[in-house]
């Protein structure tokens, strides 16, 4: 299909991602002392990009968090859906909250393109947000407009025996049926990497680029990781980020990538990548100090890497003021 960014389509996310539920009177307060961001001032419908860290500060899994009226929402890597959720599980001891999967009662969907929040108002019968990570809930859905700048998006969690006549509705009204390497490709030019059962534990919030994504918190108090993240912050610790890349030929998560300067030594680590219609697009964190190098996948000689742009100034590219 011709590029996702000027595409109106649709797409089921299943085949990628999974949903957890959280629910009940303390489900705000449990979450909160657990991921990077602030929930506190989530307000219903709207949501924003979070991780649940290690003690160390390593990754475990990203997310994206919408709140409903009844509680929250995770939508992450499928693969890491039910270890996330018995980890928290673990930790939950007597806090009044419940947590379970999403699926198969609930589905998760992703809308993009040109047109897709127009769509989305006529097809729900309410007037979709413009402005990023503000949405509204009824009662057998959610629907929220994601940050991404290579695009108008939008995800949504639907009951599942609504979702299908909403899917339906949907190709009516002009949206192309996709499969998930379309919101990947889209997602992948955003500049939104998502951790999975490949990566988790790998990398830190910042190394993913979560700071620039609004991901996290210097402010809403501890959670898991807290102080290597703040480290990294306040001390400028951080050297190692996020990059878009390209390749002639496939990429796998979680292969290592070289430099002819280390060839013994990785200095980055695929997280996502997608087959285009131009080859191959990843998002890497890779060693800043490196970037410049020549790259290449899986080993020193392997085949080359191309470093593309982003749709927004990554930390250590960025000049610090005076």
């Amino acid at each position: 299909m011709p590029s996702p960014a000027n595409t109106l389509f649709s797409t089921p996310l299943a085949a990628g991602q999974g949903l957890i539920r959280a629910t009940g009177a303390e489900a705000e307060k449990f979450l909160q002392g657990q991921f990077s961001n602030d929930l506190r001032a989530l307000q219903v419908g709207c949501g924003q990009w979070s991780s649940y860290n290690t003690p160390k500060g390593r990754i475990i899994a990203n997310f994206y968090v919408q709140r409903d009226r009844e509680g929250f929402w995770l939508s992450l890597a499928r693969d890491l859906a039910d270890p996330v959720l018995e980890r928290l599980r673990k930790f939950r001891l007597m806090t009044k909250v419940e947590l379970e999967r999403g699926e198969p009662q609930w589905e998760i969907l992703g809308v993009a393109g040109p047109g897709s929040g127009a769509l989305l108002s006529s097809t729900l019968g309410a007037a979709m947000a413009v402005e990023a990570n503000v949405g509204l809930a009824g009662e057998d859905w959610i629907a929220t407009r994601l940050p991404w700048a290579a695009g108008e998006a939008y995800l949504l969690i639907v009951r599942a025996q609504p979702a299908a006549v909403l899917r339906q509705s949907l190709a009516a009204g002009g949206a192309a049926p996709a499969d998930y390497g379309a919101w990947q490709e889209l997602a992948i030019r955003s500049g939104v990497a998502l951790i999975s059962l490949a990566t988790t534990e790998k990398v830190i919030p910042q190394e993913l680029n979560l700071e620039p994504l609004g991901g996290i918190s210097f402010t809403k108090g501890c959670y898991p990781g807290q102080e290597i993240v703040a480290r990294s912050h306040y001390l400028g610790r951080l050297k190692n980020q996020t990059y878009r890349v390209q390749a002639a030929t496939p990429l796998t998560v979680g292969e290592e990538i070289y430099t002819g300067a280390l060839p013994d030594q990785g200095i980055g680590l695929v997280i996502n990548a997608v087959a285009t219609a131009s080859g191959w697009e990843a998002l890497a964190v890779l060693r800043a100090a490196n970037s410049a190098d020549i790259l290449h996948a899986g080993k020193a000689d392997g085949p080359p890497l191309t470093i593309l742009d982003l749709p927004y100034p990554l930390p250590l590219d960025t000049p610090k003021e005076a």
